[in-house]
């Protein structure tokens, strides 16, 4: 049973005796007041805290699960298909109609570096149309907007050879990528028997499945060498990148881990301003309450569900809503938790007479250490790599009948409308794979579906977990797209490939739908921002990882200018 006690540790923040860290006790902590408060220690939260400790201010990141250092489920790229629900937050999907009236998983990263840590690794982040750029930019016109896109990505992005050294000529485009950023982005790094095969439908079916030299060069169509957030063999998340052994050592930042923010709070209930953040942690043998407040501003970064979540448990959302589950309304904003979309994804499966598939790897646990063993002491070897190293980026044919019926909801013309894997093995679900047999998969996504979802509150604690239904296949559109790959077959197994996430939903400053303005600020409150892929009002037509970085990296910016006075 949780104690609700709100603790105050009666310290203030040391200036400049005390050292940053990442702590596992609420005691170690140096104080209770810092600058900045970040609730996550995802793609959003790493990015912002690492940018604001530049300077002279004091951030405190509150992550509600453990550390990932130094864990090598998690640091092999091969394994991730092999994860357990140890680091996620073990959602599940309400019924979905779509999927013949099924729940599914909907993993969610519990762990430092949020699901930077757990993911596929895609370093996919051009996939995107003139007007997102702008979205994307904050606040700019499309041309200062592409500028200030391409900077933030280079920013973001550090190019490194792929683990066996290759000579990569000709798998990528070396002109639109940089070498200075922060998260690594290789190409696959050992050869497989699928990699020719694959390659060579580019050149006998050059009209349907056109090479793509570089699958983020910003027009996705064709195949191409898959690009991954992989460094020497190894997952380069947003823990080890913002926050790698040369930043957590800066005396002003500091990570508080297995902290479960609870809400948002007033100080002063007369005023619209939060500044205190409520979190849950283990103490003395107990699970109790405590508070930190921010001086200046709380960064939510708490990630697709995070977010709604933490904002509905305020008193932050639809009024009529709240009250249901008793609770009262502080900011009547119905959009919040509204508009939940993600791309649902299905794996098809076939025999091969190919004997050099890499199916033992999951099937045969012996194999496998040894290989790990391998990859432990020297990064060579199948598991420097995410199971598929080509990606095809598809759209229906403009004549298509689909478009008789409905408007393509495709960002624009050169946005794809799917999102196809190879790999050289049986793919997820791993357990389902059967004892022998050699095979090959392929996992098509919708990346630019029609079908909304919705975030809501299960109860008025704020420990249960919330009710998410993304809507799979609700639109007979997504259905339709899904099915156009008739080899795919039946979709009943559809899961999560990765939440992409657009809840609380940038819109107009004055507008009355939305939930953030364009500064990313919090409508109707002060010292509350939002920085994390929930902002996004549409969704990129890809993965979300990169865009995250991206936006983070602008929020950064925009904060450093609201506090310091720097330029926009």
């Amino acid at each position: 049973m949780y104690l609700r006690l709100h603790i105050l540790f009666g310290l203030y923040l040391w200036a400049s005796s005390c050292y940053g860290a990442i702590y596992e006790s609420v005691a170690d902590l140096p104080g209770t007041k810092f600058d900045f408060v970040v609730v996550g220690g995802g793609a959003g939260g790493a990015v912002v805290a690492n940018r604001l400790t530049e300077e002279d201010f004091s951030v405190l990141v509150l992550e509600a699960g453990p550390s990932d250092r130094d864990l090598l489920s998690l640091e092999v790229p091969y394994l991730v298909d092999l994860l357990g629900s140890e680091y996620t937050w073990n959602y599940s999907t309400t019924v979905q109609p779509g999927l013949n009236n099924k729940t599914t998983v909907f993993p969610r990263g519990y762990v430092l570096g949020g699901s930077t840590s757990i993911n596929g690794m895609a370093g996919l982040g051009r996939v995107l149309e003139p007007y997102a750029f702008k979205v994307i930019a904050l606040k700019r016109s499309v041309m200062d907007a592409n500028f200030i896109f391409i900077g933030t990505f280079l920013q973001n992005e550090k190019w490194v050879p792929p683990a066996d050294g290759h000579n990569t000529t000709g798998q990528y485009d070396p002109a639109i990528h940089s070498l200075d950023g922060m998260v690594a982005v290789s190409l696959a790094g050992y050869p497989r028997s699928t990699d020719e095969r694959v390659l060579q439908t580019t050149s006998e079916l050059p009209d349907e499945f056109p090479f793509l030299l570089d699958i983020n060069s910003g027009i996705p169509d064709g195949i191409g060498y898959m690009q991954a957030t992989i460094n020497d063999g190894k997952r380069s998340s947003s823990s080890a990148s913002y926050l790698g052994p040369e930043f957590i050592n800066r005396e002003n930042l500091h990570v508080l881990l297995g902290a479960q923010v609870t809400k948002v709070i007033q100080s002063d209930e007369s005023e619209l301003t939060f500044d205190i953040v409520e979190f849950s942690a283990s103490s003395e043998g107990s699970m109790q309450f405590f508070n930190v407040t921010a001086a200046k501003e709380i960064i939510l970064s708490a990630g697709a569900i995070g977010t709604p979540h933490i904002l509905l448990n305020s008193g932050i959302g639809d009024a009529r809503e709240l009250l249901e589950v008793g609770i009262q309304a502080i900011v009547d904003l119905p959009d919040v938790g509204k508009n939940l979309s993600d791309q649902p994804s299905a794996g098809g499966r076939w025999y091969v007479n190919d004997t050099n598939t890499w199916d033992n790897i999951v099937r045969n646990l012996t194999y496998r250490n040894e290989l790990v063993r391998q990859w432990n002491e020297t990064r060579t070897g199948p598991l420097v790599d995410t199971p598929p190293t080509h990606i095809l980026w598809s759209r229906l044919p403009d004549d298509s009948p689909i478009f008789e019926r409905f408007d393509d909801p495709a960002a624009g013309p050169n946005t794809p409308h799917l999102e196809i894997g190879f790999s050289n093995a049986w793919n997820i679900p791993a357990s389902l794979i059967p004892d022998t047999g050699n095979f090959i998969s392929l996992g098509v996504s919708v990346v630019s579906p029609v079908s909304r979802g919705t975030v809501k509150l299960n109860s008025s604690d704020p420990l249960d977990p919330p009710l998410i239904d993304p809507a799979f296949l609700a639109s007979e559109f997504d259905c339709g797209r899904a099915m156009s790959w008739t080899a795919y077959g039946d979709l009943v197994n559809a899961t999560t490939d990765e939440a992409l996430e657009e809840y609380p939903s940038m819109s107009p400053r004055f507008a009355e739908y939305g939930v953030v303005d364009p500064d990313l600020l919090v409508k109707g409150v002060s010292g509350l921002r939002v920085v994390d892929a929930s902002i996004f009002p549409f969704v990129p037509a890809g993965h979300t990882q990169a865009p995250t970085y991206i936006i983070a990296e602008r929020a950064a910016d925009l904060i450093k200018a609201t506090w310091l006075g720097s330029p926009s």
